[in-house]
């Protein structure tokens, strides 16, 4: 039992019964009465204080206490009547009600795997959310797929592990760092053949050449809610045995990083081996196959060409365009077994009062950020929720566009869309297939490529006639390797941007091609130059991958596509060195010798991402696939809104009306003078006269020769 806590302004306590709940429940709560009482007084106390007051003894001025409404709130025990009708129920007319809508909002608590420091991140890693963090020899990491640790005691089979690479020429890592732009590969342990070993999915870089120290995360693998969470996230009651959880507190546990879950709905290019054999993981076996449903038809990206995703109508005859389809998303979302609802009823945004969405991504290097190509020093990239509502065809799902922060890009460029946010569904969406790709586990890279752009030309003559058939459609892009044999980086997954480019001329045509813009690769390095300060990445080879497909309806087969290398001492300057990005970006194919004809189409080769990658065998579906990611590695903003419906009562009480109570402790004899009638609780009945809806003063109503209005307002 509890009372309501005193008041100096008019205060109404109201609460819905559980009669009321009941009706809410079956869709026939409906509000039909008003009635007035005064159970709870005592009318001998009421008279014995008013009479100290009027004579101004101030030892008895208390006003009656008063129970809270409750969930299982009986009916009045006495009502308040007129005296011309002993009945103590009243209509409701549609002048009594008033129904307001309002919506609130709030800023939530900034959710992820990082610390904001001003404009710099730092990782957090505390065991609430890793489960070991090592600084080691980067002379450990020799290639092949085992490293050694500094111990392995709190490493399990199926741990993710985050390395941290830095080199003799960076310097030695700073613990939980995210400024400089250093390569931070993901792996899975396969195995822990021995203490201080573990054996990891894929080829590991070969650092053994530097001196200097890298990092080592692990983070647990399994869902985020099982394994980065602070105390039990259960609910707080178990619905069998009503057995309550500590103390019952509605908001106790929080999970404090967001999911993510990396969705394909087609093959990467080049996993080979998929028509009959089936010896590799197609993208069903990927990991998030089972929310394939969100991407399509749910969130509406197709996964198919239609008969408005073939040609882009904006394209100039002749040169290339997207590829409009998105191969893969990353959802984020906020899933985990708690019953608090930490992100309100909605995502609110607000952008005319800087109230928006972000999600921010501080070891992403992003190539459109604000950098010359190779002078790329601070990692990191902000992305947030940016324009008017739009809505998804055919449906009342809204979204606003995801776009990059401009001031992370160049002033001059125009912010990217990027994904999406779902503010009603209190979901991200990110479509960009790069930003997915570098989010990925299996990728090899935390690091964004820019696309190719590529145009139809004359035949050079001689042997060739044309690559590129009349009506024919190629798809177009290119993947940057380095040796397995060598010190250094691995190779990483190709570019995710696919251009298509359609003959629609008369005759058979050869393909130039480039990247589609400078200054798109200010995280890449030539390793030998002599200014090169040990950040970003490198590679030694530029290779070609496209495919030829009958019209541009048809996807390309992830076995059919062809590599050609085009390294050459146009791209390196020095013949056996890596490439220089200064160079790579040249607008002339010409001078980069880009142009693919019938000789050069003919001497290629089928790509094959399975050795780049160790992509999972068939055989092993335990090995780390993409979409395989369960957490978002980064922070997220927002504010979350509610809508409130307020349903208003406006009673009005006239004293000489309402002159009768059935309260035993007032005299009926008015020569006794009594004290007046005091108003203590109202109620508010449905048509079958159920208590459904209860309110309770904190200080009584005096009712004297007047006319009071009671308003009670109950939130929905």
């Amino acid at each position: 039992m509890s009372y309501i806590i005193k008041n100096t302004n008019p205060f109404v306590s109201i609460k819905l019964t559980e009669k009321g709940r009941e009706q809410l429940a079956q869709g026939k709560l409906n509000f039909s009465h008003w009635a007035i009482g005064d159970s709870e007084l005592n009318y001998n106390r009421e008279a014995i204080v008013d009479a100290a007051t009027a004579s101004g003894d101030g030892t008895l001025t208390g006003t009656t206490r008063i129970m809270r409404p409750f969930d299982k709130q009986p009916n009045f025990k006495s009502y308040i009547t007129k005296s011309t009708d002993n009945t103590p129920y009243q209509d409701l007319t549609t002048a009594n009600i008033n129904v307001i809508k309002a919506v609130v909002n709030n800023a939530a608590t900034e959710r992820g795997f990082f610390t904001a420091t001003g404009s710099s991140y730092t990782t957090n890693s505390t065991t609430t959310y890793v489960a070991d963090s090592q600084i080691i020899a980067s002379s450990g990491l020799t290639g092949g797929t085992s490293v050694i640790l500094t111990s392995t005691s709190a490493i399990t089979i199926g741990d993710i592990i985050l390395i941290k690479l830095a080199n003799d020429t960076s310097g030695t890592i700073v613990s939980d760092e995210n400024t400089r732009p250093l390569p931070n590969l993901w792996f899975k342990v396969q195995d822990i053949p021995f203490s201080g070993t573990v054996t990891v999915d894929r080829t590991l870089p070969n650092y053994s050449a530097y001196s200097v120290d890298s990092q080592v995360l692990v983070y647990r693998g399994g869902e985020v809610y099982d394994s980065i969470a602070t105390g039990n996230t259960t609910s707080y009651w178990d619905s069998g045995t009503l057995s309550f959880d500590s103390a019952c507190d509605i908001t106790c546990n929080d999970v404090p990083v967001w999911n993510m879950n990396n969705i394909w709905s087609e093959d990467l290019a080049g996993v080979t081996g998929l028509t009959t054999t089936k010896l590799y993981e197609d993208y069903t076996k990927y990991g998030s196959y089972d929310y394939l449903g969100q991407k399509l038809p749910y969130f509406d990206y197709l996964s198919e060409a239609s008969a408005s995703t073939t040609i882009d109508a904006c394209a100039v005859a002749g040169t290339s365009y997207l590829d409009n389809i998105t191969k893969s998303i990353s959802v984020l979302h906020y899933t985990n077994n708690t019953i608090s609802n930490l992100y309100g009823e909605f995502f609110y945004i607000d952008n005319a009062n800087g109230k928006t969405l972000s999600i921010v991504m501080p070891d992403l290097m992003y190539h459109r950020r604000d950098y010359s190509t190779a002078t790329g020093t601070t990692m990191g990239m902000r992305f947030l929720a940016s324009g008017s509502t739009q809505y998804i065809a055919d449906s009342d799902i809204e979204f606003i566009d995801l776009i990059e922060d401009q001031s992370y890009i160049s002033s001059s460029a125009t912010p990217m869309v990027v994904g999406r946010v779902y503010p009603q569904l209190k979901t991200v969406i990110i479509h960009n297939d790069e930003i997915v790709a570098a989010t990925s586990y299996k990728s090899n890279r935390n690091w964004t490529l820019p696309a190719l752009s590529a145009t139809l030309a004359a035949p050079s003559g001689g042997t060739s006639t044309g690559v590129l058939a009349v009506g024919k459609t190629m798809y177009v892009t290119y993947s940057l390797e380095n040796s397995t044999s060598s010190t250094g980086l691995t190779s990483s997954l190709p570019c995710q941007t696919y251009v298509k480019i359609t003959n629609e001329t008369v005759s058979a045509k050869d393909i130039n091609f480039k990247l589609n813009e400078t200054d798109l690769l200010p995280y890449m390095r030539k390793f030998e130059s002599a200014s090169y300060d040990g950040y970003g990445f490198y590679a030694k080879n530029f290779k070609l991958l496209y495919q030829i497909v009958d019209d541009a309806s048809i996807r390309p087969s992830a076995g059919s596509w062809k590599e050609y290398d085009y390294t050459s001492t146009a791209i390196t300057s020095v013949s056996g060195e890596t490439i220089d990005p200064l160079l790579l970006e040249n607008q002339s194919p010409i001078t980069n010798g880009f142009i693919l004809d019938s000789i050069i189409d003919a001497s290629s080769t089928t790509f094959n991402l399975i050795p780049l990658l160790n992509m999972a065998p068939t055989s092993s579906p335990t090995d780390l696939q993409f979409g395989d990611e369960r957490f978002f590695y980064g922070n997220l903003n927002t504010y979350i809104g509610a809508t409130i419906y307020k349903t208003i009562f406006n009673i009005d009480v006239n004293a000489s009306t309402y002159n009768t109570t059935s309260n035993t402790t007032r005299s009926k004899d008015l020569s006794t003078n009594p004290s007046n009638i005091k108003i203590s609780e109202v109620g508010v009945y449905d048509s079958n006269k159920n208590l459904v809806c209860v309110g309770k003063v904190s200080t009584p109503i005096t009712l004297a020769a007047n006319t009071i209005t009671i308003e009670l307002s109950m939130d929905f």
